[in-house]
């Protein structure tokens, strides 16, 4: 299935560069990409609206739509669900009630909406920043995107400087010898919710100030390469641990990316391999997308451990996703200068950042 933004490029309704800055946003900020789009004035929330519905197949409703339909049909659906879930009851067509949603819905999810309101259902495509001003109008909650800049008018066309450099030098994604350039070869954003100039000099020494957690970001909303991505999350975890390894999942196994002990690379760590199977650990946080913290049981992952130099008595693994599926962990020491809240919103970033990527590698292809 085409993804939104390669619908918007075929319906000519935005071009390359403005959805390249759009996407920049959806990493730095973490706001839905399409809701960047109408929010920066690339397109108007009615394009939005209609390529959703090509997209899905569904019928699609425009904001204006949104906002009277589920006014009138407010009653329908607890105030409660309907801002938890963001689903929208916007008619009632004989036993079946109509609810206006952001979301992909899967044949499962359908059947427990369905039983959950004791009634049949048929989704409507809507966009994400429609529902976003709905709940704003009707619930007072404030939308996120509000505070992006326009782009819109005389220089709609052109993003900013840093947005065309980017786009300029993106270089495919691969991924253990595998260039993966189809958006549909890989499974998590929100629709993977997902969300990249020449910061990387060289591995900074004990003597240069720490990276943050907001100069990470942009340097990943920035990055043109995923060892650009690996890079950035070895500077910036190496305020917290020692050790710090990415690991990429492929076919049941686990391969080495990059690793840094004490601020160093650990060489010919790409060269590792083993079977998730033989690492419980590291496998448990891939099957379950859940962070693992704790000591390590298996003497397969406490090898894993000695081959990164870590010395640690506890570690801790974040799953890093690609749509809905955990492509690489990020294993490190748990340190009481960890936050663990914080990695899990470094590891959401370093998710959009590679779908960010992958587009960006099929747009130039």
């Amino acid at each position: 299935m085409a993804r939104l933004g390669e619908i918007l490029l075929s319906e000519k309704v935005l071009t390359a560069r403005e959805l390249d800055s759009a996407l920049e946003n959806h990493v730095l900020h973490g706001v839905k990409l399409g809701t960047c789009l109408v929010e920066m004035g690339f397109v108007t929330d009615d394009d939005l609206a209609r390529c959703l519905g090509k997209k899905s197949g569904l019928s699609f409703l425009t904001k204006d739509q949104l906002l009277v339909l589920g006014a009138r049909n407010l009653s329908l659906i607890p105030p409660a669900a309907i801002k938890k879930h963001r689903f929208i009851p916007v008619g009632i067509d004989g036993a079946m009630l109509r609810i206006a949603t952001d979301q992909d819905i899967s044949p499962r999810k359908h059947a427990e909406i369905e039983h959950a309101l004791g009634r049949k259902i048929e989704p409507v495509a809507v966009s994400g920043y429609a529902i976003d001003i709905f709940l704003e109008q009707m619930f007072g909650i404030q939308r996120p995107g509000r505070f992006l800049p326009k782009y819109a008018g005389a220089g709609a066309t052109e993003a900013p400087p840093v947005a065309a450099k980017a786009c300029e030098k993106a270089a495919p994604v691969i991924i253990d010898g595998v260039e993966w350039k189809s958006l549909g070869d890989v499974t998590r954003d929100g629709g993977p919710d997902w969300t990249y100039d020449d910061f990387f000099k060289g591995v900074p020494d004990s003597g240069d100030a720490p990276l943050s957690l907001s100069d990470a970001v942009r340097q990943l909303s920035h990055a043109t390469s995923r060892d650009d991505v690996a890079k950035t999350v070895l500077d910036f975890m190496a305020n917290s641990s020692e050790t710090v390894a990415l690991v990429i999942i492929k076919d049941g196994v686990a391969h080495g990316w990059k690793a840094s002990s004490k601020r160093k690379n650990i060489r010919d760590f790409e060269a590792f391999s083993a079977p998730m199977t033989t690492l419980p650990e590291l496998q448990q946080c891939a099957i379950t997308g859940k962070p693992y913290l704790g000591s390590p049981a298996s003497a397969e992952t406490k090898l894993l451990l000695q081959k990164l130099n870590s010395t640690a008595e506890r570690s801790a693994f974040f799953p890093v996703f690609l749509q809905e599926r955990v492509i690489a962990v990020l294993v490190c020491d748990l340190s009481e200068l960890l936050n663990p809240s914080v990695t899990a919103q470094l590891c959401r970033k370093v998710s959009y950042a590679l779908g960010i990527l992958i587009l960006r590698s099929k747009l130039l292809s």
